[in-house]
């Protein structure tokens, strides 16, 4: 049995969570001669064109033969559009209604990727493609239902012929490349599609690697899916979005990349590695283990699955579940998942030991408050581990 769905109200309750420092990070003096150094070699000189692209072209060129244009790099967020906003889209482009331009980033001569605007961008490919019926529409209510290749010949054509306007953007910077991915600032600073992105997904956009690849990885696996409420289902084409997935708020927002993060930023905290916020230690994490080696994402899958496997061997359809309200708890999740791995070695309780001491420690008022209450001081979450280990290990 899947938790109770989590909403966008209850992330949005989380992010704000995560914005309070238990220790706040050092400030040191305003120092205007470095600050006018730093200003100096900072400075990113960005020479624009603008383009207006047809869609008969957007098509080609993302489609046929080697695509010029990449809709998806890997900073992207997910795809978030449902089927009517999409439609929505095209109707605007068959009214010939302006839409916002899209930003391209020009990484080899006459290749492109998608900056900013890649919703829109996959919404006309995929509908021209076939691959989603018009719904939701307004003026043009009578293609309702239809698909491209059901359009009248002269609707065709004149969407055909419609195009989207372009600012390419070719980018030059006084700092090294491995200092600064311009494409990922661009990225994080537009943002001009109207959703603003939440703290997972710009940590995606800026944060590229080998650790943020595990992030993926880690939550697409089926025993996280089970456990937080995922539809466990495969991911088909960029063009073809299972709407269950659309309606998943962890999975559309990446907050399931995020719950993954936590695990990793809170055993930092348990051993003071890291201080601060909570976003700004998952942050740092993010960086910390960025360009992580083969070996550290070998340890780091191998205790991530272990740790979740064997919880939900021992807790099954209640893993993280508090009793009371059925409602799965992420404090819960933290202190367990990292108490687990820290204690290996120790002697593992039986499974129904676990579950009464659990179900014992719930009960009570003080030993509540520690394992779920929503205080994210460093000293709470050293002190929700250590009650966790207490109920796990002997």
């Amino acid at each position: 049995m899947m938790p109770d769905t989590i909403d966008d109200n209850e992330i949005e309750d989380w992010i704000e969570e995560d914005e309070g420092a238990p220790i706040e990070d050092q400030k040191g003096p305003l120092d205007i001669d470095s600050i006018g150094t730093k200003y100096a070699s900072s400075q990113l000189r960005v020479v624009r064109e603008t383009k207006d692209l047809s869609l008969d072209y957007l098509l080609t060129t993302t489609t046929y033969g080697k695509p010029i244009i990449d809709t998806s790099p890997s900073y992207q967020r997910r795809l978030r559009w449902t089927n009517k906003k999409r439609s929505l889209l095209i109707e605007s482009l068959l009214l010939n209604i302006p839409i916002p331009p899209i930003f391209l980033y020009e990484k080899e001569y006459n290749e492109y990727e998608v900056v900013d605007g890649r919703q829109r961008v996959e919404a006309v490919i995929s509908f021209l493609k076939n691959n989603y019926h018009l719904t939701g529409l307004r003026y043009w209510n009578e293609l309702n239902g239809k698909r491209y290749n059901d359009l009248p010949p002269i609707l065709k054509k004149g969407l055909l012929r419609r195009s989207i306007s372009s600012i390419v953007l070719l980018a030059e910077t006084t700092k090294p490349t491995e200092d600064v991915d311009i494409r990922t600032v661009l990225f994080e600073r537009l943002n001009t599609g109207g959703e603003k992105l939440n703290p997972q997904e710009l940590r995606n956009a800026i944060y590229q690697g080998s650790f943020n690849k595990l992030l993926f990885e880690l939550s697409e696996t089926k025993v996280f899916r089970k456990i937080w409420g995922i539809p466990d289902i495969t991911q088909g084409s960029s063009e073809e979005i299972d709407p269950k997935f659309l309606e998943n708020t962890l999975y559309k927002t990446m907050t399931d990349c995020e719950l993954v993060l936590r695990y990793f930023a809170m055993k930092l905290i348990y051993f003071d590695v890291l201080k601060g916020s909570i976003k700004s230690v998952l942050d740092k994490c993010m960086l910390l283990y960025q360009r992580a080696d083969d070996k550290q994402i070998i340890g780091f899958r191998k205790e991530y699955t272990a740790a979740m496997e064997t919880l939900l061997g021992i807790f099954e359809d209640d893993t993280f579940i508090l009793p009371k309200t059925r409602r799965i708890s992420r404090p819960l999740y933290d202190g367990l998942m990292v108490a687990f791995t820290i204690g290996e070695g120790s002697e593992l309780r039986s499974s129904p030991e676990i579950r009464q001491k659990l179900a014992v420690s719930l009960e009570n008022r003080e030993k509540y408050n520690i394992l779920v209450a929503k205080a994210n001081t460093i000293e709470s979450i050293k002190e929700r581990i250590d009650l966790a280990m207490e109920i796990l290990y002997k």
